[in-house]
């Protein structure tokens, strides 16, 4: 659940810069971040391993479309938005494994 507000307080951040306005608010927010993170998850899982990029690219389109539809964004720009999401996640998560592995 805590992951699930973190990703919605970044992606509301993301989203806030890009189009220079106030936060979108968490209720929309935390749908884009399910919206992303399910399909992404189904996927991981039905892959190999090494081919998670995959998971991570179907992700951001299905939160582009997410964000297109409850923030009034163009797709382009909010496939790029939750493109920008998903390497932010990645990387952090790169981080905890490093920290505590």
């Amino acid at each position: 659940m805590l992951g699930i507000v973190i990703g919605a307080a970044i992606l509301g951040i993301i989203i806030a810069v890009m189009e220079q306005g106030e936060f979108p608010g968490w209720g929309a927010m935390v749908i884009c971040v399910l919206a992303g993170g399910i399909p992404a998850a189904i996927v991981n899982v039905l892959l190999p391993p090494k081919l998670f990029f995959i998971a991570l690219a179907v992700g951001a389109v299905c939160a582009g479309f997410a964000i297109s539809a409850t923030c009034g964004m163009s797709v382009k720009r909010s496939c790029i938005a939750a493109a920008i999401y998903f390497a932010a996640q990645t990387v952090i998560s790169l981080l905890f494994s490093a920290m505590f592995s």
